[in-house]
């Protein structure tokens, strides 16, 4: 007993010596404004002289993510200084370039080229030269800029939506796929209809031609297709779609054909679908996604159940809607 107590105390021993070392690496420049005033002293001009390379060098930095944006080019100054082993840069230009990868940051490199400069002699003077002072009178500002920034996007862009809409109420889901995050998306939507349609069709009894008008049904939909998008700003932009649909059609109440022993209990459809999206960026993943589609029926059929089956011709939507719009959330992954 007393072996195992000291092994014990032996492992917590091991375990509360343990070291968790964190590595931190500053730079700070020297600051050329000196509040002398302060103290009640005027301080002589110091003068330096420097030895200006006539071949501009350029070097890129990959950025630390974790470091905050503002000391980014602060870091890439550092690194052109230390690798040509200078100690000014003579006209700077700065360049950034952001790598986004499935909606998240993952790179960012500043690319900063000059004039590599170092200190070739000080000195103190009574009196600073007339052309340094003309030059200081001039309202010349110089100021630090990025000249440019360009946005690469890449990877596979996996999305999810759901939407309501109008003229009918009728709820949606679509789930899409792009191998490239800015070539052609593949998609597949469902959506179901709480609004009853209306469809009007010619069948016969007995070779003798009758009418149905009006029939009421809920219907189904699912399609299948692609959609290519385009975009405006950061946050805003358009896509247009196009690809196959099927309906599924159910009477609200089965039409019974006594004579034939038969009822007609549905339908369905099958045809091409276009549309259009206008998306708006929230936040990270999340869009504010508006859509209007239009399904074209290409051919109509209607269900049967009975001992005999009816030629149905004429089939014709009496109360067919040509857009449906719909607002909804888009997740993007």
């Amino acid at each position: 007993m007393k072996k195992i107590i000291i092994i014990l105390a032996g492992v917590m021993s091991l375990a509360s010596c343990s070291i968790q070392r964190e590595i931190k690496k500053d730079t700070k420049a020297h600051d050329p404004e000196i509040s002398a005033p302060t103290f009640g002293m005027v301080i002589k001009p110091i003068i330096a002289d420097l030895k200006v390379e006539s071949v501009k060098q350029s070097v890129t930095y990959t950025a630390d993510l974790k470091l905050p944006l503002s000391e980014l080019k602060n870091n890439a100054m550092e690194l052109f200084l230390t690798t040509y082993k200078c100690d000014y840069v003579v006209d700077p230009i700065f360049s950034r370039v952001s790598t986004i990868e499935n909606s998240q940051l993952t790179e960012i490199k500043i690319t900063i080229s000059g004039f590599p400069a170092t200190y070739t002699k000080f000195y103190q003077i009574d009196s600073l030269p007339k052309s340094v002072l003309q030059y200081t009178a001039l309202p010349v500002k110089r100021v630090e800029y990025t000249n440019s920034i360009v946005s690469e996007i890449k990877g596979t862009s996996f999305g999810m939506e759901f939407f309501g809409g109008l003229p009918a109420t009728f709820f949606g889901a679509q789930v899409d796929y792009a191998k490239n995050i800015d070539g052609i998306h593949y998609y597949a939507s469902f959506e179901t209809y709480a609004d009853p349609e209306k469809l009007s069709f010619d069948y016969a009894i007995s070779s003798k031609p009758n009418k149905l008008n009006d029939k009421e049904f809920n219907q189904s939909t699912f399609s299948i297709g692609v959609f290519k998008e385009k975009k405006f700003s950061p946050r805003f932009k358009i896509r247009g779609s196009g690809g196959l649909n099927y309906s599924s059609m159910i009477f609200l109440s089965s039409e019974k054909n006594a004579t034939n022993k038969t009822s007609f209990t549905g339908g369905s459809s099958f045809g091409l679908r276009v549309g259009a999206a206008a998306d708006y960026q929230l936040f990270g993943g999340i869009s504010l996604v508006g859509r209007v589609y239009a399904n074209l029926n290409l051919s109509n059929s209607i269900t049967q159940d009975g001992e005999y089956i009816s030629e149905v011709t004429n089939i014709a939507f009496t109360d067919d809607r040509l857009l449906n719009i719909s607002l909804g959330m888009r997740f993007n992954f």
